[in-house]
């Protein structure tokens, strides 16, 4: 008790369930290496460290809404997902098909969608509120979604349109790399790719993981129950471990529990070009410390899906055992941090400048 109020008033800010769920109750683990894992709440700290609000504040809004970095990425020349449509009862979205309401919606599923189709909120994480629809049974009027459910378009139209009524995506849903759905099927399993622009004036990779469907789900969410996250290595984007699960019932998984196929050696399609994508995109922001990025791998290569500025860390953590302060990551997230302050004294001594002008 007197180990789990000091991880959880110090700089880590670890809750008594993070506590347990992240493992650090661990008789192997020595205090030091418990004062490395951060809890929610530390995470953003951390991250507000290596990317100071007061220099990256306005650009967040834009960088959480999907619809916008969707396109400004993609006028850069960046892979990224398609939007077919998107729902919002006041907002525009240029030659992107707006609907206004539930019937707009119901009638776009009918007669416009081209399916698959991935549909998920405008401004979320966590997955919450996504979906995979296969496709539409014209005699039933019910969409079909890819862990086998149907529902009724207008019910389907109805709950949207009142749970996410100020913005909702209807995008093309990703074929998935066939050497990694071979491996956990259809449902896409997105990287986690984190980035960190440190003194050399580049940004680098920090740590690379891979987020697996459980069999019966339709999005790569951790917390649903049966998915599982690999630790990559950051160079050649080869499986290190796999687990599946929190606190006392995380595990070690060895294969996949449909396919059988062996986790330990088998290596993402397309890595280097992950590492690029992901590197030159962080360079359109380099105020920013840290990025977070969602990456699909298909045939053709990488897709950036989503860019966090709030990296949750705790997801590396599951995936190693180790906190994001360990020994390895710490100089560089110093060095990091550095620079950040850095930027941030020369970006005030220019505002002041700027205000003596006037």
């Amino acid at each position: 008790m007197r180990e789990m109020l000091s991880l959880n008033f110090g700089s880590t800010k670890l809750s008594f369930d993070e506590y347990y769920s992240n493992g650090v109750y661990h008789p192997d683990l020595n205090s030091a290496q418990k004062r490395q894992f951060v809890g929610e709440k530390g995470s953003y700290k951390l991250n507000c460290r290596l990317s100071p609000l007061k220099m990256t504040l306005r650009a967040r809004s834009l960088i959480s809404d999907k619809v916008l970095y969707s396109a400004l990425i993609k006028s850069f020349g960046f892979s990224t997902t398609r939007t077919q449509a998107a729902l919002s009862k006041h907002r525009s979205h240029g030659n992107i098909t707006t609907l206004r309401s539930a019937q707009d919606l119901s009638a776009f599923l009918r007669q416009e969608a081209r399916y698959p189709l991935f549909v998920k909120p405008t401004v979320g994480s966590g997955s919450v509120g996504s979906a995979l629809i296969t496709s539409y049974d014209e005699g039933l009027d019910e969409i079909i979604m890819a862990n086998g459910s149907q529902a009724p378009v207008s019910d389907f139209a109805e709950t949207v349109a009142k749970d996410y009524g100020s913005g909702f995506l209807l995008q093309d849903a990703v074929a998935q790399h066939p050497d990694l759905s071979d491996v956990i099927g259809q449902a896409v399993g997105t990287l986690r790719i984190a980035t960190v622009f440190a003194e050399d004036g580049a940004p680098h990779v920090l740590y690379a993981l891979w987020k697996i469907p459980s069999p019966d789900a339709m999005s790569d969410n951790y917390w649903q129950s049966g998915s599982m996250i690999a630790e990559l290595d950051a160079t050649t984007g080869e499986i290190q471990q796999c687990r599946r699960g929190a606190g006392p019932s995380r595990e070690e998984v060895l294969t996949h529990p449909v396919s059988g196929r062996a986790f330990r050696g088998l290596k993402i399609p397309h890595w280097d070009k992950v590492i690029e994508i992901t590197t030159q995109a962080h360079q359109l922001y380099p105020n920013f410390g840290v990025f977070g990025w969602d990456i699909a791998v298909t045939e053709d290569g990488p897709l950036i899906i989503e860019c966090n500025a709030n990296p949750h860390h705790m997801l590396y953590q599951l995936a190693t055992g180790r906190g994001i302060y360990n020994e390895d990551f710490a100089p560089v997230l110093d060095q990091v941090i550095d620079r950040s302050k850095r930027l941030l004294s020369e970006l005030t001594a220019e505002r002041k400048e700027e205000k003596k002008k006037h």
